[in-house]
């Protein structure tokens, strides 16, 4: 398990580091070439769609964490630790390390694509790097 704990830890470390890289780079990126929103949909529907995306991306975090760690989490607890539950623990528990960040930085272009406005990027980034913050690693019990 404390095999498990590290490699789950390295990649929230890593996600973690992930999110605050984009943050400062859409800074960056948003200072020297300003984005304006597409022409092609207009504004009366642009930010609709950025209010759906963030409520789309609360309630699928909602879901992952249910689903991918959680679920397998207490699975793992009540069969003590078996060697088949603990690697398909593991291997959902990466799997939400990885959807998490990706799926914030990818929804965060999108609003800000839509919206041109860097904030609706780092309200992705920082739900993301809250739900990374709560599912920490090193709370899960030894057998």
């Amino acid at each position: 398990m404390q095999t498990v704990k590290r490699s789950l830890f390295k990649r929230r470390k890593i996600g973690l580091f992930v999110l605050l890289t984009i943050a400062i780079l859409g800074y960056f990126i948003n200072y020297y070439y300003p984005f304006s929103p597409p022409s092609y949909i207009t504004p009366e529907y642009r930010m609709p769609l950025v209010y759906f995306l963030i409520v789309y991306k609360v309630i699928e975090l909602g879901i992952f964490y249910l689903l991918f760690y959680r679920k397998h989490y207490l699975k793992l607890l009540e069969a003590e630790f078996q060697t088949q539950l603990l690697e398909k623990f593991e291997k959902n528990a990466k799997r939400f390390f990885f959807l998490v960040p990706q799926g914030s930085i990818v929804f965060g272009v999108l609003t800000y694509a839509l919206s041109g406005k860097i904030v609706y990027l780092w309200l992705f980034l920082c739900i993301a790097f809250l739900a990374l913050l709560l599912v920490n690693p090193n709370r899960l019990k030894e057998s």
